[in-house]
């Protein structure tokens, strides 16, 4: 008896979430297709944070050692004024905290923890990747999801996740609203190279 088990999982969007969410179906035995509509599949952004509880998840992906070979573990995660530069609190970060949370606090870069999951992505044989591919249609039947591009390739599965991001094409098809509607506020940010920091702001 064909089960739904038995059929791919199609996963919209090959980010960190896409690709990780492709790592988790395939640990427990289930078939992923990832369909990525960038020419390749590649992360942009800045550094990000990694709590106890991703390292939980990086436990059980058996990612924790290439992960933390790229991560960088802080002794003290510091919030300071600014404006007067003045320390607000400080969290130490050594083995107290690993004791209490049972697992680290470390920071990567995006790109970096983007081509970790992508390798063991396609070290797989249950998962497989397509990029250049944008969905533009989405229908569900009792047989399960047919997602069609742009070109008019189809690709069939049991279920469908849509990890495409802020401007996610698979959230309008599911819930609608239109496109997110801008908060009013901007943040900034930057990545340097080391060198160019002085050693008291390093950490």
């Amino acid at each position: 008896m064909t089960t739904w088990k038995d059929q791919q999982v199609l996963i919209v969007g090959g980010g960190i979430g896409g690709l990780t969410a492709a790592l988790a179906l395939a640990g427990q035995g289930i078939a992923a297709q990832v369909i990525e509509q960038a020419a390749a599949f590649k992360e942009i952004g800045a550094g990000i944070q990694l709590g106890p509880n991703v390292f939980r998840m990086f436990e059980r992906l058996n990612l924790i050692e290439p992960i933390s070979a790229l991560a960088v573990f802080p002794h003290n995660l510091i919030m300071f004024d600014s404006i007067t530069g003045e320390e607000v609190t400080r969290i130490p970060l050594g083995d107290a905290f690993r004791e209490k949370f049972h697992y680290p606090y470390a920071l990567i870069h995006r790109a970096d923890l983007h081509n970790v999951l992508l390798e063991h992505c396609r070290k797989s044989n249950l998962i497989r990747l397509d990029a250049a591919q944008k969905i533009v249609e989405v229908e569900e039947t009792s047989g399960g999801i047919t997602a069609t591009t742009d070109s008019g390739k189809k690709y069939r599965g049991a279920a469908l996740i849509g990890a495409d991001g802020l401007w996610s094409t698979i959230r309008e098809f599911v819930v609608g609203g239109g496109k997110p509607k801008p908060a009013g506020h901007v943040t900034y940010r930057a990545v340097l190279p080391a060198a160019e920091i002085p050693d008291q702001y390093r950490w």
